[in-house]
């Protein structure tokens, strides 16, 4: 079992990550963040395994997280309350 890696590449856009589950792919694939209240956090998930990866990337705190959102990490917050409008 491998441990969650980054790899930034100079000439594509997007960056390299992958899965102790073995999923490896790009950072524009990543469509679910796990809110950790507890650790006042926000942390991608994988898409195929769906366990929070911290070494992907971590947004904190929440609601500086919330104030910033589009995209999936909008949706994720949105639906863990964290947005109001």
């Amino acid at each position: 079992m491998e441990d969650p890696s980054v790899e930034r590449s100079f000439s594509e856009p997007n960056i390299h990550l992958q899965c102790r589950c073995g999923w490896d792919g790009h950072d524009d694939e990543i469509e679910d963040w796990d809110v950790q209240e507890d650790r006042d956090r926000v942390v991608r998930c994988c898409p195929a395994c769906g366990e929070p990866s911290p070494e992907w990337g971590v947004l904190r705190p929440i609601d500086a997280a919330a104030r910033i959102a589009r995209g999936p990490l909008r949706t994720s917050l949105d639906d863990a309350g964290y947005l109001t409008e």
